[in-house]
């Protein structure tokens, strides 16, 4: 109630001001606290002992930088990086210019599309653990499986190279968001409104499924559904078969989520590749990305 009277009584260009000022911060804190007195107890602790190994290592400077999911110092670059944000004057919504083409966000979320922008450019940086791929050129003549797209930056960053994509996402601010930064290439996007799992009902496709009766040369698949990558690889059975399918998947949702699937992909005859690094999510230290090919 709060929330939706500050947004109705204060203009967005003052709300921009007052969040990049302190309000973002405070909130952050205040939110997070916690993870704060968290980091805190990582920072004393690493100032007596020597960290032993790689993950003790990022504990180490996850208590020098305090709450984050990317526990590394070259994430600092990014801190103060200044984003242009722009709204579109045909259909209302924000947008940024990312490598020279437009990315759309939600309407709704106007007023955190700066750090959201700048998560994102982390999360793809070449020494973040949650780096996809780590040469774009990879994606040439690919067919790319883009299952949780959300905002679609993935997709932008290779839709050049690529022979087609399909984007899977249910949400509607994000499909309008969608189908705004890919108009350009229209003839080239897919989405499709469903969420990707181990069965097929209103809400719900397989791969298999959804791919049934059409030829897809050279699939990439990229997983990132929260923890639901199990049962969409579950589901694509028929997809995996294919010598020329690959992908990257997210493994750092569910615990055990880096053995379970890595054993899944390789009963399945992959070679499997980390992505070198740490990312710091449920209190712990956990390897992001998983990618997998022939």
């Amino acid at each position: 109630m709060l929330a939706q009277l500050y947004r109705q009584l204060i203009p967005v260009s003052l709300r921009r001001k007052l969040y990049k000022v302190f309000l973002g911060k405070l909130l952050f804190i205040c939110r997070n606290w916690k993870s704060y007195m968290q980091c805190w107890s990582y920072r004393i602790h690493y100032t007596f002992v020597t960290p032993k190994d790689e993950i003790e290592k990022a504990f180490q400077q996850l208590g020098k930088l305090g709450p984050t999911a990317y526990p590394y110092p070259w994430k600092r670059e990014y801190d103060r990086q200044p984003i242009d944000l722009h709204t579109d004057p045909q259909n209302g919504l924000p947008y940024v210019y990312h490598h020279g083409k437009k990315l759309y966000f939600k309407r709704s979320m106007y007023d955190q599309i700066e750090i959201v922008y700048r998560g994102l450019l982390i999360e793809q940086d070449e020494r973040s653990a949650h780096r996809y791929i780590p040469d774009y050129q990879t994606m040439k003549g690919k067919s790319l499986l883009d299952v949780g797209s959300a905002e679609g930056i993935f997709t932008l960053d290779v839709i050049d190279l690529i022979e087609h994509a399909y984007l899977f996402e249910c949400d509607d601010e994000w499909v309008e968001a969608l189908e705004a930064t890919f108009l350009p290439w229209k003839d080239k996007i897919t989405i499709v409104r469903k969420y990707v799992s181990d069965m097929d009902d209103e809400n719900n496709t397989t791969l298999d499924s959804y791919f049934q009766g059409k030829t897809i040369q050279h699939p990439f698949l990229k997983m990132d559904i929260e923890g639901y990558e199990k049962k969409a690889l579950a589901g694509a059975n028929r997809l995996l078969k294919q010598n020329d399918t690959s992908g990257a998947v997210c493994i750092y949702h569910q615990h055990q989520d880096e053995e379970v699937l890595g054993n899944l992909l390789k009963t399945k005859g992959y070679q499997i590749d980390i992505q070198p690094g740490y990312l710091y999510f449920d209190n712990e230290m956990r390897h992001a990305v998983m990618r997998f090919h022939h």
